[in-house]
């Protein structure tokens, strides 16, 4: 199997990110939600009123924890699994900078702004749902596109045509 796995990234790189990136985001977002859930439990998320000031406080300090603890997992798997990033310490510090950074913005736009507008007339997991599909799609974008791009290497013209 795993033979079969790493033939696949070789002839089809582009496939092979596809598909690590659908498989280690649904591990990223399974971390997510377990944390969630179960600090939503812990913090007796159900005892206050949907909408209230407690509710949507609670419910969002439950999910920046587990987004802090899922963008670390997330880092960790993508780097090496998905986009093989080889960067060295000061590369992968500037790597990992852009990676918060983008996962930080993303937070901003749809798990703190969005989530909290949605919290006001939606049960809080459904919210989250389709905060996590939209999320998906920016992390996706910005690392495949910003974080982890590869340099394009110049091929020199064939001397002998």
């Amino acid at each position: 199997m795993v033979e079969r796995i790493k033939a696949l990234a070789r002839k089809k790189p582009r496939l092979y990110e596809a598909l690590a990136y659908l498989f280690f985001g649904g591990l990223t977002t399974l971390v997510n939600w377990l944390v969630y859930l179960a600090l939503t439990h812990a913090f007796g998320l159900n005892a206050y009123p949907q909408g209230s000031g407690s509710y949507v406080l609670l419910a969002n300090l439950a999910n920046i924890l587990a987004w802090i603890l899922s963008v670390l997992f997330a880092y960790a798997t993508n780097r090496r699994f998905v986009f093989d990033s080889q960067s060295k310490r000061s590369r992968m510090l500037r790597e990992f900078w852009l990676f918060v950074s983008a996962r930080a913005l993303g937070y901003v736009l749809f798990d703190l702004l969005l989530f909290s507008a949605f919290l006001t007339f939606m049960a809080d997991r459904p919210a989250k749902l389709i905060m996590n599909a939209l999320v998906i799609i920016f992390n996706y974008l910005a690392s495949r596109f910003v974080i982890f791009r590869t340099e394009k290497k110049e091929t020199p013209p064939d001397e002998g045509a």
